[in-house]
């Protein structure tokens, strides 16, 4: 069973709530995914990239996010409701992504 931690989930869980509204504006997004990005042991370029950066970088730096959450979906062991939280996140983050991306 892979192992994951209450902070974890947690911030997984505030950044998928906050990415419900597809029209939030970024300045809400920046914390609650910096947030995802530590507790999950994310590069550090995504989580720069979302927490500092501009429209384009950090839908980028939320795409790289959503295939680091696509590739631990996989793995065996995962909690359901672990695995839940992470198909809902890409799910809402899809959605903000292809609202907000720039032409």
């Amino acid at each position: 069973m892979v192992h994951v931690s209450s902070q974890q989930q947690s911030s997984l869980h505030a950044a998928t709530n906050v990415l419900d509204c597809q029209f939030i504006c970024l300045a809400r997004l920046r914390e609650p995914l910096g947030l995802v990005g530590g507790y999950w042991n994310m590069d550090a370029d995504i989580i720069t990239r979302v927490t500092a950066g501009t429209l384009g970088s950090a839908i980028k730096g939320i795409d790289r996010m959503c295939a680091f959450f696509e590739e631990l979906h996989g793995v065996s062991g995962l909690p359901s409701a672990v695995s839940r939280d992470i198909g809902l996140f890409v799910a809402r983050a899809r959605i903000w992504m292809q609202v907000n991306r720039i032409s």
